[in-house]
């Protein structure tokens, strides 16, 4: 079963803040989940959706259009992307089910304003 929550997230200088930062928090399958925004959220769930993994490859024009002409000098090749830190266990079929059921609960919780 899944859990869902939205927590506050505390400044690492101790300091108060007038602008509280909230991140939504999604707990299946022995793995935590935290999003920042929605978009994140719905950006995972299409990511889950999908059976086949996408390619690791990132076209040349991409990189280019994202850091500028000389992105051969400013990116390394030990760079990863989020879904490529994400644990193998959760890429098995009846768990996959389950992130995508609990993925999907919270954003319509979310939407709804209940969260």
């Amino acid at each position: 079963m899944a859990r869902i929550s939205k927590d506050l997230v505390e400044r690492q200088d101790g300091k108060a803040s007038l602008a509280p930062r909230h991140v939504i928090v999604v707990r299946v399958a022995s793995f935590v989940f935290r999003f920042a925004t929605v978009e994140r959220l719905r950006e995972c769930i299409k990511y889950y959706e999908k059976k086949t993994r996408p390619s690791r490859r990132i076209p040349a024009r991409v990189l280019a259009a994202d850091l500028g002409e000389d992105w051969r000098k400013l990116r390394g090749w030990d760079v990863e992307r989020w879904f490529e830190r994400l644990p193998m266990y959760l890429l098995e079929e009846p768990k996959r089910q389950k992130v995508l059921k609990a993925l999907s609960k919270a954003l319509v919780l979310v939407e709804a304003g209940k969260l």
